[in-house]
């Protein structure tokens, strides 16, 4: 960012004489001031320059209102020197303000009237000084360009001062999100030290949600990675850092919490974590995690965030991993040896009817053909498997095995 400089033109078209003469009005210039700001109040004024204990917020409005007028000063009498200063002074006063929660545009007002004070005090003292016209306009006129100056130095200070303040807030708020999903998780005491300066108050519950750019995104890198930052509300405790962030979501069942969820679906695919204790937050990002895995292989539609809750079978069975392909050898081995249209149509059978209780009626709706299709189907596979169809358990892992299947067949480019 380039730092702004003053136009010292109409300072070097001005006498010298003149900052020097207006310079024993500075003092009386911000009492007027002050008194008009007050409301007609008496300002207090102390040459010794102690803030009486009453009062200091007016002291600091006094000595920054003669401060504005004494560097107008300085540069009448030297436009050449003193910008630097000048600048430092002010782009500090934007930092203040910005740790002090105010708005510039408060600071840009008192140093118009500061300019306005400044100019009554030189037309109180136009016949003694016998300035002419034209010397009146390159008074005002520098008057302009040194407030035009001033104010955006202001702003730099400001800008300087909240981009800081939210860069370590940022900072703060990953390192926290780091020891929550730390194992074992941090100290009690230092978290809720840290979560107080991230503004972030620990939460009883939580839900860990793990997010990734949406395929085909304009946006995406060719390495996958995400340009935009993720648009993240305060509600959520982020880090940006990573290629696919990690979150967390406090008091996930508190009314309102889906819909900033909701918000980040548009451009990412959003999975959510079960709701656990804060202690356990790791255990629900690796949930999560998971999820955003199936979700992105097009196991689940992902229009609008996926929550594991909602998707424990293929969960489990993600988990299972080398034991659900071993397990599948044995289970569906009379199945191996038929022609391979008709072991596709007889395995999307069994797992409709293994979802649907064995019932013909349901699970043709789901296969979209007859339910006299389907019961000729079930005659074939109780040929084949015999009395595994009849025992619960052996049903069970034979759905567990199919649905893994499914879930890992033509996934979705990730």
């Amino acid at each position: 960012m380039t730092a702004t400089t003053l136009d010292h033109r109409p300072f070097e078209l001005i006498p010298s004489w003149v900052g020097t003469r207006l310079r024993p009005v500075v003092e009386g210039a911000a009492d007027d001031l002050l008194r008009e700001l007050l409301g007609g109040a008496a300002p207090w004024h102390d040459p010794a320059g102690d803030a009486p204990p009453d009062r200091p917020a007016d002291h600091r409005l006094r000595e920054g209102i003669v401060a504005g007028l004494a560097h107008f000063c300085d540069l009448l009498e030297d436009p050449g020197a003193g910008w630097d200063k000048v600048a430092s002074f002010y782009r500090a006063a934007g930092r203040q303000l910005a740790r002090d929660g105010r708005d510039p545009v408060e600071s840009h007002q008192t140093l118009r009237r500061s300019a306005l004070a400044a100019w009554r005090g030189l037309a109180a003292l136009t016949d003694e000084l016998d300035l002419d016209h034209e010397t009146l306009l390159l008074v005002v006129e520098a008057q302009f360009s040194y407030l035009d100056a001033v104010s955006a130095v202001v702003a730099e200070g400001y800008r300087a001062e909240t981009g800081d303040a939210l860069r370590d807030e940022r900072l703060r708020r990953a390192r926290l999100l780091a020891l929550l999903l730390s194992d074992p998780v941090g100290d009690r005491a230092a978290l809720e030290a840290l979560a107080a300066q991230a503004r972030w108050p620990l939460p009883a519950t939580v839900a860990a949600v793990a997010v990734a750019v949406r395929p085909g995104r304009p946006d995406r890198a060719a390495d996958g990675a995400f340009r935009p930052p993720l648009p993240v509300s305060d509600e959520l405790l982020a880090d940006q850092g990573m290629p696919e962030p990690s979150l967390l979501l406090p008091d996930p069942d508190a009314p309102g919490r889906a819909a900033v969820l909701d918000r980040l679906a548009r451009d990412w695919i959003v999975a959510v974590g079960p709701t656990v204790p804060l202690a356990r937050a790791r255990e629900s990002l690796r949930w999560a995690r998971d999820t955003l895995t199936l979700a992105r292989r097009g196991a689940f539609p992902t229009e609008r965030p996926v929550r594991s809750a909602d998707h424990l079978p293929s969960l489990v069975v993600l988990r299972a991993g080398e034991l659900i392909d071993d397990a599948a050898t044995t289970r569906l081995a009379p199945l191996k040896d038929l022609a391979p249209a008709q072991r596709d149509r007889l395995t999307e059978t069994l797992q409709a009817l293994l979802e649907n209780n064995f019932n013909a009626a349901q699970a043709s709706r789901r296969l979209r053909v007859h339910p006299q299709t389907v019961r000729y189907r079930l005659r074939q596979l109780e040929d084949l498997f015999g009395d595994d169809l009849r025992d619960p358990r052996r049903c069970l892992e034979m759905e567990l095995i199919l649905h893994a299947r499914s879930a890992a067949a033509d996934p979705a480019p990730a």
